[in-house]
């Protein structure tokens, strides 16, 4: 949830009026001008086709972007393949991003070492637009609006313009949900109810401790998935959660948060997470959850396809209300969801050769990407109209279910580092690692309304 959401692996698809209602999915198209890869290569955009093609140089363009196991490779390989088509003379060199909230990327930056093609997330977005180490991409958006029909609606309106109105990425993701997946095996086996409310979800916590099994686990290495977490409580009281202290309209210490926070605080002490939470990084804290050391996870819906690859269609699942309120309140804000819109996608480096070819490539890749991703794997995050397009495979239960529901989600937060006060996002993202390390609820309280004041806008 681009997360500096991690990692975007997608769902099994399913077509039919299922897909034409919510306009859900990965797709792709080789060409910024039409809506397949099989038409990608036969129909190209005669501008990027003449391009390439008018020339016998062969050109290598280095694309960053998550390249670390076979369910991020698949759609890169795929991708790539199909723009080969479209511009026999470049080749695109993939490199795996490191998971570690945008710190290589920094360093890149700053050592003038950018990749040509880079997969840019709302933390990341704005130090590389200070830098001005990417070309904005306005001119290319103006002069290509079959390329822009082929967005969804809600991508054109939410996730092209950055805050000085300018556009600087082709958007890698859609809008995403944060879920509590649980492992219905694991609940089974060991006679604990799938709890409905805080005291059922509290009995489970004790109930799987005492068993030696992880209740929640957490790569909050990163502090994105501890905003989710948050939110998750926070968002019964008030559905902006976190985002209405990134504005300045909240604060820790009003009652609702409060009762909150110190429902996170008794689970954080009876062991919610597993040991060591806060070092835990992504492939870790996941691997417990495949394993069955953990009953259950709190990821973005990026997860369901990698979830039901690794535990079955049947086993896997996610809660349909989130169990932290009082008996009797768990329809308080149920469909509010933590999540939402981040500026995010491929950008290019203003350093990159021959940059307006540069430009069509990244463009021509970040379709094809999309395709290929709900075609092979279903996402349900696609940033393209997904009508007319067969996907391979049909959807796994939990995508056929979020779907569903999908439309009916209010995401009124975002990513905690894509906050859009992001000196409060920072200092809040620490607050939220130290709570979990063990901080006194009263304490994060106290220090998260000092941040509040400190850094209003």
């Amino acid at each position: 949830m681009q997360i500096n959401k991690t990692r975007v692996s997608s769902v099994i698809v399913m077509a039919g009026t299922l897909l034409t209602a919510t306009a859900c999915g990965n797709s792709t198209s080789t060409n910024p001008s039409t809506s397949t890869p099989a038409a990608s290569a036969n129909a190209a955009s005669s501008t990027s086709a003449s391009t390439a093609k008018a020339s016998s140089e062969q050109v290598t363009y280095k694309l960053m972007t998550h390249y670390s196991n076979d369910s991020e490779k698949q759609p890169v390989d795929l991708a790539i393949a199909e723009v080969k088509k479209q511009f026999p003379n470049v080749t695109i060199a993939p490199e795996a991003m490191a998971n570690d909230n945008g710190e290589q990327l920094k360093t890149r930056i700053a050592t003038g070492d950018l990749p040509d093609i880079v997969d840019i997330n709302g933390q990341t977005l704005p130090n590389v637009v200070k830098s001005g180490s990417i070309l904005t991409l306005d001119s290319f958006y103006a002069a290509n609006p079959a390329y822009v029909d082929k967005l969804a609606k809600n991508i054109v309106d939410n996730q092209l313009k950055y805050t000085d109105g300018h556009i600087y990425t082709f958007p890698r993701t859609g809008p995403s949900v944060d879920v509590l997946f649980y492992n219905k095996k694991i609940f089974e086996q060991n006679g604990v109810k799938v709890p409905t409310n805080y005291p059922e979800l509290l009995t489970a916590v004790k109930a799987f401790n005492a068993k030696g099994i992880v209740p929640i686990t957490s790569f909050a290495k990163q502090a994105w998935p501890i905003g989710a977490f948050f939110d998750i409580f926070a968002m019964r009281a008030n559905p902006e959660g976190m985002m209405a202290f990134s504005k300045g309209t909240a604060k820790a210490s009003d009652p609702g948060y409060t009762d909150a926070i110190n429902k996170m605080a008794e689970l954080i002490k009876e062991g919610v997470f597993q040991k060591g939470a806060v070092t835990a990084d992504y492939d870790t804290a996941r691997a417990l959850f495949y394993s069955g050391k953990a009953a259950m996870l709190i990821n973005g819906e990026w997860e369901i396809s990698d979830s039901v690859k690794n535990l079955g269609d049947d086993t896997v699942d996610f809660l349909d209300v989130f169990p932290v309120t009082d008996p009797g309140k768990e329809d308080a804000n149920k469909m509010a969801l933590p999540g939402g819109f981040e500026m995010n996608g491929f950008a290019v480096s203003k350093n990159a050769k021959n940059s307006e070819l540069a430009v069509k490539v990244a463009a021509a890749f970040t379709q094809a990407y999309q395709e290929v991703s709900f075609k092979t794997t279903g996402s349900t995050m696609t940033t393209i109209k997904t009508d007319g397009i067969t996907p391979d495979k049909p959807l796994p239960k939990m995508a056929v279910k979020l779907l569903k529901v999908k439309g009916q989600y209010i995401t009124k937060s975002q990513v905690e580092h894509s906050l859009p006060n992001q000196k409060f996002a920072a200092a809040f993202g620490e607050e939220l690692q130290k709570f979990v390390a063990g901080e006194p609820a009263s304490l994060f309280i106290s220090n998260t309304d000092k941040m509040i004041e400190k850094y209003k806008e």
